[in-house]
């Protein structure tokens, strides 16, 4: 008997100790829960899935291409799609996490700016057609014939400017070794049997060579194999990402991952010689950055959406130097439809602003396949980090350390 009653006392200490644990975890999640508070929001997206750029391909393969039914560069009926399907997906977000309201935002909370291009357009006008439906949201745009803020343009017409770019353009171009992705992308093409090889005696491009210019007011230029495969690359993405059946996304020859990976280097070399040097980015992203700071320091709007460009993206991630980071289940670093989303965040214990910034983006087979992505079945997340802020093991730097950056940056 006396056992007995050992026994029952054990029992009730044990479940006493499990109740006091459960409600320890239980108090620990819920302060976690309610620690941290969204305040700000800066979304800057590249455009969602539109038709390939170049439309004069046809001499350096003696295959067909594919027809489309809008011109060059226009955003296709899916990618208006697939990016209100991202509209949808945002709303609920910031709704979580309480920066959307179930009415129509004004302008101090919600605040978007696009560039003049169809394709940007209409990807802002299918994200807030879907967030927000039935509403008059404005999408400002530049009355200048070009945006300046999107032009991915030279800006210093000095001569050492030009000499020192162009001499990290080639010192980056010579750091490339590109011989097994051309002869890949030759094969791919049956680049020998071509009008280029044919008629013009271009039959090799690991032999033709890259001419590289820096002029004032005009994009970084890279002519040659270089770009001319980049063009490739992006017909095939796009052939791929609109759903066209495998045997007419590069005339079925990239019907397998590692037949994309045999190729893809030659799209991150084009973009690393054209948007990835230190000067040449911080020249060309200087007008965006400077349009962003106001988004990040006053006190409205609360959420910013800023619908740009692959290149804008480039040239903002190398200026602002950012760590080097890999996307899950792209095929790219820069996908259709991604958004850098920089977030402020207040710290309702300690009493400090904090700084989080993500990559969110629909997966290859997401925006392939035309998912629908919601609550359930999110798009993918990726934390960034900068390297003049280090986060920690949340995914937060401070964020009087990101301003303070900011300012240093161009000397504001």
């Amino acid at each position: 008997m006396f056992a007995r009653h050992n026994q029952y006392i054990n029992c009730g200490l044990f479940l006493c100790f499990t109740l006091c644990v459960f409600l320890l975890l239980l108090s620990f999640e819920f302060k976690n829960v309610n620690k941290y508070k969204l305040t700000k929001v800066v979304i800057f997206s590249r455009h969602n899935l539109r038709t390939p750029l170049s439309k004069n391909l046809q001499h350096i393969t003696p295959y067909t291409w594919p027809e489309w039914k809008e011109k060059p560069g226009i955003l296709t009926q899916k990618g208006f799609m697939l990016e209100s399907y991202m509209g949808t997906y945002f709303k609920d977000w910031l709704h979580d996490y309480g920066l959307s309201p179930d009415s129509c935002p004004d302008e101090d909370l919600f605040y978007v700016y696009a560039d003049l291009m169809q394709r940007t357009l209409e990807s802002a006008k299918a994200f807030v057609l879907s967030a927000y439906p039935n509403c008059n949201i404005v999408i400002h745009r530049s009355v200048k014939k070009t945006d300046p803020v999107f032009r991915p343009y030279i800006h210093n017409n000095s001569d050492s400017f030009r000499r020192i770019a162009i001499s990290e353009m080639e010192a980056i171009l010579n750091s490339l070794d590109l011989r097994s992705s051309y002869e890949n992308m030759e094969s791919i093409l049956n680049y020998r049997a071509s009008d280029s090889c044919k008629l013009d005696k271009r039959c090799e491009m690991v032999g033709e060579k890259n001419v590289l210019n820096i002029s004032v007011g005009e994009k970084p230029s890279v002519k040659g194999p270089l770009k001319l495969c980049n063009e490739v690359i992006d017909s095939f993405l796009m052939e791929y990402y609109n759903g066209f059946a495998p045997q007419n996304v590069a005339w079925g020859k990239l019907s397998q991952l590692r037949d994309w990976q045999s190729i893809l280097d030659l799209t991150v070399g084009y973009h690393s010689v054209t948007y990835n040097t230190t000067l040449i980015a911080k020249d060309i992203a200087k007008p965006l950055i400077m349009f962003m700071k106001p988004l990040f320091t006053n006190e409205s709007p609360k959420v910013s959406l800023l619908m740009g460009h692959d290149s804008n993206i480039n040239v903002l991630l190398k200026a602002m130097d950012f760590k080097n980071y890999m996307l899950n289940n792209s095929l790219v670093s820069v996908p259709i439809g991604g958004k850098i989303v920089l977030q402020k965040w207040y710290d309702v214990v300690k009493k400090e602003y904090l700084l989080k910034i993500e990559y969110i983006y629909q997966s290859t087979e997401q925006v392939r396949d035309m998912v629908v992505v919601s609550r359930d079945i999110p798009p993918q997340f990726l934390t960034l980090e900068l390297k003049s802020c280090p986060v920690n093991e949340e995914g937060f730097c401070p964020w009087d350390v990101f301003i303070k950056f900011l300012n240093d940056l161009y000397n504001i």
